[in-house]
Parts: C-alpha cells; structure tokens; sequence
C-alpha cells in the first residue's frame, strides 16, 4: 500500500497557483502497480509484443469522462516473454544455447568473471552512439523495470549493433538500451548438475523508457540449485530525440519539470483541468504514454463538449496537455499527463517531484503539447520574471478567446 502523506517539493511562483497542482496519486493508488521485468537467461532471443499507436489511442479514449479519470484500473495487459517461467523449460541437464561471447573458465567462477580484464575493458572503452547518451557504464548489474522491449545476443560487445536492435522499433518506442556480459550455465542446472560449467552471452536489451544507475539492480542471482549467473560491463544509453511530434498539436516543448499554473493573469481564470495517469501496464511504452496523453486531451475536449455546464459557462477546451514521466524512487510507474485550457511558458516548469511519506516521486522526460489551432492564434502564457518580450500575457478565457469569460 502506498502512504497517502504528501509534502510538496517544488519551487514557488510570482503568481499563486489557483489550487495545488502537485502530483496527485488518486489513479496511482487505484492502478496495481507495474511489472518491474528481468530479462530470461534461458534463450538467445525474447521477442515482446510491441503495441501499436492504435491501442494507446484506444486506451486514452476510453478514460475520458468529465473529471479525467483512468480507464478500469484493474485491466492490465498480457504479460509476455518476460521470465524464465513463460519460456519452454529445458529439461534437467539439458543443452541451454551456446554463449555469444568468450568464456571464462580459468577459473570457471563468478569472481573471475566479474573481474576479468578483457569485458572491463570492452566496456570502459565502449562507443557512444549518435542519438544516445550514457546513462551508467561498467556496472556489475543489468537493468530491470518497467516497459521491458525484448533483448537479443550478440556476437561482440558492440552499443553500435545494439543501438541498431533499438532502433528497429518503430516510432521510437525504444528508448534505452542495456548492454552488458552474463554469465550462464551450459546446460540446464539440476540436482545431477547443480554447478555446469559456464558459458558467456553478450545481451542487448532494450527498454521503453529511460534507464538509470538506480534501474541497474539485477545481478544474476541462482539458477537452482546451485549456478551462480553474473553480470559485468554493463553499459545502459539513453536516446536523446525527444518524442515525436503528435497530429493536431505543435512539436513537443522540452521541460524541466511539471507545469505548475496560476490563473490566468489577465482574467483570473483557472485554466488547469485536472490530469490522467496511464500505468506502463496499460500503453507500455514512453511514447505510447505520449500518444495517449495527447489523444486524451483532445477527447476530453470533446466530452466536455458533449456535457457542456449550465449557461452562460463554457467547457473548458484542453488546449496544452503536459506528459511526463511518474517514478516512485527512481522506478518508472507510468505517464501523468496534465490538462489546460491555455498553453503555460516553460518558465512554469517548476514541479520537479514531490514526497510522499518517505517516497520521492519524481518527473522527469516532461513536454507540453499544445493544440496547433490554438498555437496559431495564441503564445504560451508568460507572465513573471525573464519572459521572453512578446510574451502572451493571458486573457483567453478557457481556451476559447478574450471576451468569452
């Protein structure tokens, strides 16, 4: 169970925000939390269901209703190729797959392996690649969490093949890769063969959202009743592109945290919505999390439509939705995405996380979308110190213009 006890930890602004917009754990709480995932070590290969645009879409329309409210939290998708249990089980002593990579056998233990010079160096003389940037290096852990993509073998120890096997993922769903040498049995361990001899696989794993020195837990452990996996060299990368552009709204706008509004300050308008929560359980990847926060958006529009307030109010259109990504101490937990009816300046990208009991909950990989028709005729709102000259002062009451409060 999570604590409910919320301290905020965010900067304060010039303009007081119309009522807190911290990180508000209601769907959190009501969603199971998501499947933290550890790469098998009994196949070459682990091919992942990867979702469409389509689904995350579905899954977004589905949550509307008028107080933006998650879809049923108690669905999840379908668990595949993510542990040893779900794999064809080698029968006792069997063969297990040839290692990629050379062994380490003089002598055949963890120790040496964890120490052997050539994989150390492989790693700290590893190559960046283009697009990338190094998130940890020479860990003697992989990385295990959420929005798990798959892994395959490699025949060198190379971040250029592996970031290649990340890219082939359409519409950068991958957005990190791990890399790394393990150390795995020959052949099946049983009682008549607790401890066989080792072998050495090159893995490159690749993930849906961004991977950190903290994801980097997993380190081996036992296969029963007695082999010893081991990890060493292991390098995670990070994608640098941001997420791509969505149909309907201008290019994502990089944040440094949360947007934190006040009113509007020209009509003292509240302009925040309320917000979604969409667990990597439901749209599995960052950018599926990005596709339903903007599809969200637009279909709360539309309801509101439908279900207008008593006259002469107007419903609110949600003309900026602010996606990012929810970690309960350091783990991935899902995309929050918050709703406005007017674009706010990244000036007010002031919530950068908050405790809960003795839980930081974090932001990070935050952008604003904002609806392209609205953009045409309206600046994000800027209204305190270091604004750009230009700036859009307010004055567009819920997203449908001056004069319409």
């Amino acid at each position: 169970m999570r604590p409910t006890f919320v301290v905020s930890a965010f900067a304060a602004l010039a303009l007081a925000a119309p009522r807190p917009q911290d990180i508000v754990f209601d769907e959190v709480d009501a969603t199971p939390d998501p499947t933290i995932y550890t790469p098998p070590t009994n196949v070459t290969v682990d091919t992942v269901a990867i979702q469409p645009a389509s689904a995350a879409s579905a899954i977004a329309s589905a949550a509307v209703t008028d107080v933006a409210s998650t879809s049923d939290p108690t669905e999840k998708r379908d668990v595949m190729g993510v542990a040893d249990q779900l794999k064809p089980r080698t029968a006792d002593c069997g063969a297990l797959p040839d290692g990629s990579g050379p062994a380490v056998n003089n002598p055949d233990t963890p120790d040496a392996f964890l120490t052997y010079q050539p994989f150390l160096d492989a790693s700290s003389n590893a190559p960046t690649p283009q697009g990338y940037t190094p998130a940890f290096q020479g860990k003697q852990a992989s990385s295990q969490t959420t929005s798990y993509l798959g892994y395959k073998t490699l025949d060198k120890y190379d971040p250029i093949l592996c970031q290649e096997y990340c890219d082939q993922l359409e519409g950068g769903r991958c957005q990190a890769f791990n890399i790394y040498f393990e150390r795995d049995p020959s052949i099946a361990p049983a009682d008549g063969c607790p401890n066989p001899t080792s072998v050495t696989n090159i893995k490159c794993v690749r993930w849906g959202v961004q991977v950190k020195p903290e994801t980097a837990t997993n380190t081996g452990g036992t296969r029963k009743p007695a082999f010893k996996v081991a990890i060493t060299g292991s390098n995670g990368y990070n994608k640098l592109a941001p997420p791509k552009a969505q149909p309907g709204f201008t290019a994502p706008m990089a944040l440094g945290g949360a947007i934190n509004a006040p009113n509007d300050p020209v009509t003292n308008t509240n302009t925040y919505m309320g917000y979604k929560f969409f667990s990597f359980d439901k749209v599995q990847t960052f950018e599926g999390g990005v596709e339903a926060c903007t599809t969200a958006c637009t279909a709360q529009t539309a309801y509101n439509s439908r279900h207008p307030p008593a006259a002469p109010a107007k419903p609110n259109v949600c003309n900026q939705v602010v996606v990012y990504v929810l970690s309960n101490n350091n783990q991935p937990q899902g995309i929050q995405c918050a709703m406005y009816s007017e674009s706010w300046a990244q000036n007010y990208a002031t919530n950068y996380g908050q405790y809960r009991g003795n839980d930081y909950w974090s932001v990070s990989q935050a952008y604003a979308y904002t609806n392209a028709t609205y953009a045409a005729k309206y600046g994000n709102i800027c209204a305190v110190g270091g604004c750009p000259n230009g700036s859009f002062r307010g004055g567009n009451c819920g997203g449908y213009g001056a004069g319409t409060c």
